[in-house]
């Protein structure tokens, strides 16, 4: 390698970091005069300061007008679809500049207060019979006059019994109810959605338990316990309490062949009862502290508030049925009335339900405190 073709290399490498040099000063001095800009502006104020949007992002009312789908609808179609604004962002501290204090955010709670649920005891004391159609019928013995009898000598014609039987129908009637929300609050509180749909379930249902116990057997409407209930007639002796009512009526019940597996009552009643007192003002069904369970003699007591104070019922649950057509279910559509322009949604709840009461005589109603 010649010594020319090396000092031109040499001479070409320190042209190269003069310039590299040059370059770096200009930088180096355009840094240094927007610094020199911003802290004149700081001196002078925040006034002078330009502000930019938030995170810098494009308005976004603009990104619409320049979407894709815009254009697309300006050359025929029906519909811009859904365009996702960019640059949408909601600026939470937009009163920063104006206020001196900061607005503090009240945390929400995800639960649904204020909203008492009493227990569906009947629901729940009853059985449940699946059925198939709007219309059940079934087969009720209405007389039996037991004509077995001895076969005194062979060849004698045999005694006959003639059992009457009648069809009865009982009727599956629709319990519903709807309410709209927003989509809003339930995107914002998914909770919400689940708890709503929770209430309307539950409405559905204590509406039921209302019909089993007091349906009245009009148009679509099932026939309840109470309608259908044998009134019981006591002994009349002096000095019943309601408690020696209840006690013979069980009584009675047991006698006719029947099993008393409940007493369906008034919670006022039953308090009334548990808080009897001996002449010694000694309580007689344990005591406040330890109140005794509740049954009377020997047969659980179901507190209902749909029953009437002053009335209870003794009952064979097995000679009742819930008839269930359809179970409750929660149904959401955005398809109703204006939902799609006002952004609602219409939940229903709904069931189909009835009552069979196969034997009359297995339930008694008792009055407690017969005028």
């Amino acid at each position: 390698m010649s010594f020319e073709i090396i000092t031109k290399a040499i001479e070409d490498h320190g042209q190269a970091v003069q310039q590299m040099k040059a370059e770096l000063s200009q930088e180096i001095k355009n840094v240094s005069t927007r610094m020199f800009d911003l802290e004149q502006k700081a001196a002078n104020g925040a006034d002078h300061m330009e502000v930019k949007g938030f995170n810098n992002q494009a308005n976004p009312i603009g990104s619409f007008v320049k979407s894709t789908q815009l254009e697309n609808m300006r050359n025929g179609a029906n519909t811009t679809g859904r365009v996702e604004l960019k640059g949408g962002d909601i600026t939470t501290l937009r009163k920063a500049m104006t206020s001196a204090s900061y607005d503090v955010q009240p945390q929400r709670s995800t639960g649904l207060y204020n909203n008492p649920q009493p227990r569906l005891t009947i629901l729940d004391l009853l059985p449940s019979l699946p059925v198939s159609n709007g219309k059940f019928e079934f087969m009720q013995l209405t007389g039996k006059a037991n004509g077995a009898a001895v076969q005194v000598a062979e060849g004698d014609l045999k005694a006959e019994s003639t059992p009457t039987f009648a069809v009865k129908e009982a009727t599956i009637s629709t319990i519903a109810h709807w309410t709209r929300a927003s989509i809003q609050i339930l995107d914002d509180a998914p909770a919400l959605e689940q708890q709503l749909s929770s209430l309307m379930t539950y409405g559905v249902q204590a509406k039921l338990e209302a019909e089993v116990l007091n349906g009245d057997g009009s148009t679509g409407r099932m026939l309840g316990i109470l309608p259908q209930a044998t009134p019981f007639v006591d002994s009349a002796a002096p000095g019943l309490t309601p408690a020696d009512r209840i006690g013979q009526a069980i009584t009675a019940l047991g006698a006719a062949g029947w099993v008393p597996g409940a007493i369906v009552m008034n919670h006022s009643d039953w308090f009334s009862i548990a808080s009897m007192k001996a002449t010694d003002s000694s309580y007689i069904l344990g005591s406040p502290r330890d109140p005794g369970p509740a049954n009377l003699w020997s047969v659980p007591v179901v507190l209902s508030a749909g029953i009437p104070v002053g009335t209870a019922l003794v009952l064979d649950p097995a000679q009742l049925a819930v008839l269930d057509r359809q179970s409750p279910t929660v149904m959401a559509s955005r398809e109703d009335r204006d939902n799609f322009v006002t952004n609602q949604v219409t939940l229903l709840a709904e069931l189909r339900a009835g009552l069979a009461v196969f034997a009359a005589g297995a339930v008694l109603k008792v009055t407690l405190n017969p005028a």
